[in-house]
């Protein structure tokens, strides 16, 4: 049983716990959580459930049956938007575009062929793979800790996420991320970022659109 699975199965758990008062703040902590699994912690979903539920608590009368029921329905919907894989797709795109912009602004800031430019962009570029990976890690193959990069690949590449030459290519680039971060620039080359820059975009279209 993956990730998703088992946050849909403590989703009907925690729904079939009735309309008690003890159920009812297990419901109101478990739509919290749920909402910061599949859309973030900081998401227009988040703030709107939150928001929500002060007001409800601004009520006179009710406000435990009614923050119940809010909370209730959160639950519902988005475990249904779970289920038609609608959530994760959400948050896998808004991540492909933030990672996107960080690859954008390395290549804006190589357009300067000095060196100083060639080192920024490489440590834009290097703290994207990073990320990319990561968060490949975490979508695909429910990798959430901060293991080493290279188990992370092994990881996604067992998903079946990553085939074929991608699992190698992938593990060929984390000496330029180790050098890129620790700032030795002998060893990095404009080269080596801008074929990184096209495999992680690659990815990106796969993966994250």
């Amino acid at each position: 049983m993956n990730d998703v699975d088992l946050w849909i199965k403590r989703a009907d758990e925690v729904l079939a716990g009735g309309h008690s008062t003890a159920a009812a703040s297990e419901q109101l902590l478990f739509a919290t959580s749920i909402l910061s699994r599949f859309y973030g912690p900081s998401s227009p979903e988040m703030k709107t459930f939150r928001e929500t539920s002060e007001g409800i608590q601004r009520l006179k009368e009710g406000t435990q049956h009614h923050l119940q029921m809010h909370a209730r329905a959160t639950i519902k919907a988005v475990k249904a938007q779970v289920e038609a894989g609608l959530a994760k797709n959400t948050r896998a795109i808004i991540a492909g575009e933030n990672i996107a912009e960080f690859l954008a602004l390395a290549k804006d800031v190589m357009h300067d062929g000095s060196d100083a430019a060639k080192n920024v962009g490489a440590v834009l570029v290097a703290a994207a793979f990073e990320d990319l990976v990561r968060r490949m890690g975490s979508e695909f193959a429910s990798v959430t800790d901060r293991r080493d990069l290279q188990d992370v690949i092994g990881a996604v590449k067992a998903a079946g996420v990553l085939n074929g030459g991608e699992p190698t290519t992938a593990l060929g680039y984390l000496r330029f991320r180790n050098d890129s971060l620790h700032a030795d620039w002998s060893k990095v080359e404009r080269s080596q970022i801008e074929s990184c820059v096209a495999f992680m975009e690659q990815l990106l279209i796969k993966h994250f659109s």
